[in-house]
C-alpha cells in the first residue's frame, strides 16, 4: 500500500521522467540494458556515520545481515520494526554482469539488494559502508537466493517475492551511503562449505558473498534457455515458446551470447539439432528447424511466423542470451552465469579455461533451485590456471 501511494503522489507532481522511465524499465528483463542519464558523483553526496543515524533517523542497534535472513518465513516478510543492517558493496554493473541489483555483504554473511537502477558503481563504490533502513521492506527469495526489496507486486505472471527499490525517493528513505573502505577481498571457501550452504537453504552462510572456488575443473556443458519469439508468453506453461541448451556445449565456447554472437551461432548450425519444449510438452530434436504449423502449435504465433522455421522464428527475433557455463567444484555442480549483455560476453572461453587441468574463479556466490551459481564481477581474467 505504501508504495502504491506514493506511486500516485509521484505521478501527480510529476515527478522526475528518469525516475518514470526506470519504473517502466522493472517490466523488462532482469538482466536487459536499460538507459540511465547522468551519474552522481559519490564524492559530492554526503556520507552519513552512525552517530547521524541514530541522532537523525532512529537508528537504534544494527542488526546482521544472517539475523534478517532469519526473519524470512518461507513466504515474504514484510519488516515493519526500526531494522537496520549494514554492509560493504562487493558488485560492480560497470561491466554489465550484474543488472540493477547491488550486493552488500557484513562479517556473517551477505544480500541482494534490489535497487532497481542501472549504472549503480557511479552512485556506490566497491568497498563503501552502505546502511539501509528495512522498515517497510521484504526480505525474499528468487528461488532460493536471499532478496530485500519492496513489497512484491500483485500480479498473476510475477514469480518474484520481492519488487524494485528503484523511486529515487525510495531509494533515499531506506538506503544511506556511509564511509568509503577499502574493496572487500574474496573469501577461498571449500567445497565442504559450499555443500554445507547448499543443505541449509536459504540461510546458507555464503549467498550473496564475495568468494574465490579454487580448484575448478570445466564441465563441458552449458545451460542456456532461449525463447524464439520472447514478445509472446514463454513461461513453463508455454512450452512451445522454449528451447533448452543443455546436457553438453552446444558449441558454445564465449561466456553468453551477444546479439551478433547469438546469430552467429545460430546461423552456424550448431544449435540445429535443439528441441523446442520444456517438461512434458517437447516436439523431438531437431524441431528447431520445423514450423510452428507442422509442431501443431501454429496458432500461438502470427499466419506469418506459424510457416516459418524455429530458425527464421529466433533470426527474426534475435536478441542477446544468458549463458551458465556448468564447473566441477570437486564433485558439486557450479554454474557460471554471464549475461549476454556483459562486456564480455563473446569472449572465448577457451582461452580463459584450460580444457584439462584447474581454475580458480572469483565471483558473487549465489543459490538458485538448490544448486550454486556464481556471477562474474569482472572480465574473466579471475580465472587463473593452477
Amino acid at each position: 500500500m505504501k508504495k502504491f501511494v506514493f506511486t500516485l503522489f509521484a505521478l501527480s507532481t510529476l515527478i522526475s521522467c528518469e525516475a518514470f522511465k526506470d519504473e517502466f524499465g522493472k517490466l523488462q528483463d532482469e538482466w536487459s540494458p536499460v538507459w540511465n542519464p547522468v551519474p552522481a558523483d559519490p564524492e559530492a553526496e554526503h556520507l552519513w556515520t552512525e552517530t547521524e543515524l541514530s541522532e537523525e533517523k532512529g537508528l537504534q542497534e544494527i542488526t546482521t545481515i544472517a539475523d534478517l535472513k532469519r526473519m524470512y518465513k518461507n513466504v515474504p516478510t514484510e519488516i515493519l520494526e526500526n531494522v537496520w543492517i549494514k554492509g560493504q558493496v562487493i558488485s560492480d554493473d560497470r561491466t554489465g554482469n550484474v543488472y540493477r541489483e547491488m550486493y552488500i555483504q557484513d562479517e556473517t554473511g551477505g544480500i541482494d539488494l534490489k535497487i532497481g537502477r542501472s549504472s549503480l558503481y557511479s552512485d556506490y563504490r566497491l568497498g563503501q559502508w552502505i546502511y539501509v533502513y528495512c522498515n517497510g521492506l521484504t526480505v525474499g527469495a528468487y528461488s532460493g537466493m536471499p532478496q530485500l526489496g519492496l513489497e512484491a507486486d500483485k500480479t498473476s505472471t510475477n514469480e518474484y517475492e520481492t519488487s524494485y527499490i528503484d523511486l529515487i525517493p525510495f531509494i533515499k528513505e531506506h538506503i544511506f551511503k556511509g564511509k568509503f573502505d577499502a574493496p572487500v577481498r574474496p573469501r577461498q571457501i571449500s567445497e565442504d562449505e559450499l555443500k554445507a550452504s547448499l543443505s541449509a537453504g536459504f540461510n546458507g552462510e555464503l549467498w550473496g558473498q564475495y568468494v574465490t572456488l579454487p580448484g575448478l575443473t570445466y564441465g563441458n556443458q552449458v545451460f542456456c534457455l532461449l525463447y524464439p519469439n520472447s514478445n509472446l508468453p514463454h513461461s513453463s506453461a508455454e512450452p512451445w515458446n522454449r528451447i533448452f541448451l543443455s546436457d553438453q556445449t552446444w558449441g558454445i565456447d564465449t561466456w553468453a551470447c551477444s546479439k551478433p554472437g547469438f546469430l552467429q551461432y545460430l546461423e552456424s548450425g550448431a544449435w540445429d539439432q535443439a528441441e523446442v519444449g520444456s517438461g512434458a510438452s517437447r516436439y523431438g530434436a531437431g524441431s528447431i528447424l520445423k514450423t510452428p504449423k507442422e509442431l501443431g502449435v501454429g496458432d500461438n504465433f502470427s499466419s506469418t511466423e506459424a510457416a516459418m522455421s524455429y530458425k527464421d522464428i529466433m533470426k527474426q527475433h534475435a536478441t542477446a542470451s544468458h549463458v551458465s557455463h556448468y564447473f566441477k567444484f570437486g564433485g558439486t555442480d557450479v554454474q557460471v552465469r554471464t549475461s549476454g549483455y556483459a562486456k564480455f560476453a563473446d569472449e572465448k572461453i577457451s582461452e580463459t579455461v584450460p580444457s584439462s587441468g584447474t581454475v580458480s574463479i572469483t565471483g558473487i556466490i549465489t543459490t538458485y533451485n538448490g544448486a550454486a551459481q556464481l556471477t562474474l564481477i569482472d572480465v574473466p581474467a579471475n580465472c587463473v590456471k593452477k
